[in-house]
């Protein structure tokens, strides 16, 4: 069998192509506003310069989560008082994580270049690579052995289905493999299988 390709050309109109390029020149100039503001965000402050916003708003956090206990929430009251209520909480907790975490943050952005234009896709981008880099280590473990104690022990559903499945896909009837289960189980199996 022979595949014949063909290249289609497709053809918009002049006045659809002209509105295409103008829209994407404006998105390609809001995604380098939004690297940029992103950037600055979480820009290290200095003797100069107080910070980005998400590091001031995660330096906020650490002195409020400094006085709760180990795996405590920081109350609704007390994130009124600080005067933080309107800022979404996704956004607080990035920030917190941005700040806690800053060390493999800045490293991972050193690998990795710098798309980003938020914390969601950094922290995302940082979680994805976390857990590959994880699944290769156990990969490159003992091997079989580990894949052999991380499989699901089946269930007798489990079993009855694959038994069912081998007898009816090699042609055999139910009724003959269960005879023969249940002379193998009464000891009388010589006798089914001469």
């Amino acid at each position: 069998m022979t595949k014949s390709t063909e290249i289609t050309e497709i053809v918009v109109s002049d006045d659809l192509q002209t509105e295409g390029k103008a829209l994407a020149a404006v998105w390609k100039k809001r995604e380098s506003k939004a690297r940029r503001d992103f950037h600055n965000d979480i820009a290290v402050g200095n003797e100069d310069a107080v910070g980005g916003f998400d590091v001031r708003l995660g330096n906020v956090m650490v002195q409020l989560r400094s006085d709760m206990g180990e795996g405590e929430r920081v109350s609704t009251k007390l994130i009124k008082a600080a005067g933080i209520d309107n800022i979404p909480s996704q956004r607080r907790s990035e920030a917190l994580r941005l700040v806690t975490q800053r060390e493999a943050i800045d490293t991972f952005l050193k690998e990795n270049g710098k798309k980003f234009t938020s914390l969601t896709a950094l922290f995302a981008a940082i979680d994805k690579a976390a857990k590959e880099s994880e699944a290769a280590s156990e990969s490159d473990g003992d091997g079989e052995e580990e894949a052999v104690d991380a499989a699901p022990t089946p269930t007798l559903d489990d079993i009855v289905a694959v038994f069912v499945a081998k007898v009816t896909d090699n042609g055999f009837s139910m009724e003959e493999a269960l005879d023969m289960v249940i002379a193998k189980l009464s000891g009388d199996d010589v006798a089914v299988a001469a």
